[in-house]
């Protein structure tokens, strides 16, 4: 069999085939990128919104802690603040009663006191020099002991009141 010789129309009809099909063949590779590349965008776009949903969820939950946190430090607060002046009402309440209780005491040996001079003067007249010296002598023990006794008695008072000047300076917020 002999080729026969194409004649110019199927040759420029072929040849129009093929660029045809060369245009369709680049094309498709085109669409199949294109389309390619839309899906890559679009999965990104996907994970994106997966991790941003992911960090609204997690900074709402950091927000409702924080919310949560506050409220109840704002409880501790107002705990404390009535704690403290509870204890305030209640050292000062022990300040009154420990101040009436060294008047009390302060009015009964002066009364003590003031009953043994007079005895120690009657005394004195009955019995002259001798008592005297007795006298002064108890006096001075008397004393002594009265002042002892309210030195004693002073003692939670000023215990108090040293307690109740730091805890007013740590109020303030001084350092002890």
């Amino acid at each position: 069999m002999t080729e026969r010789p194409e004649n110019s129309a199927e040759a420029g009809l072929r040849a129009w085939g093929d660029v045809v099909g060369g245009a369709v063949a680049a094309q498709q590779r085109s669409v199949g990128l294109a389309q390619d590349w839309s899906e890559s965008v679009i999965e990104t776009y996907k994970s994106q919104a997966e991790s941003y949903r992911a960090l609204t969820d997690a900074t709402r939950s950091s927000l409702t802690a924080l919310e949560k946190t506050l409220k109840s430090q704002e409880e501790t607060n107002q705990a404390l603040r009535e704690s403290l002046e509870a204890y305030r009402r209640v050292v000062e309440s022990a300040s009154e009663t420990q101040e009436r209780n060294a008047e009390l005491a302060q009015s009964y040996f002066d009364n003590v006191v003031q009953t043994l001079q007079g005895q120690l003067e009657s005394s004195r007249a009955l019995l002259l020099e001798p008592a005297a010296r007795q006298q002064e002598f108890f006096q001075n023990v008397t004393q002594e002991w009265l002042d002892a006794y309210t030195k004693l008695l002073n003692a939670p008072l000023d215990l108090y009141r040293a307690s109740a000047e730091r805890a007013a300076g740590e109020t303030r917020g001084e350092n002890p």
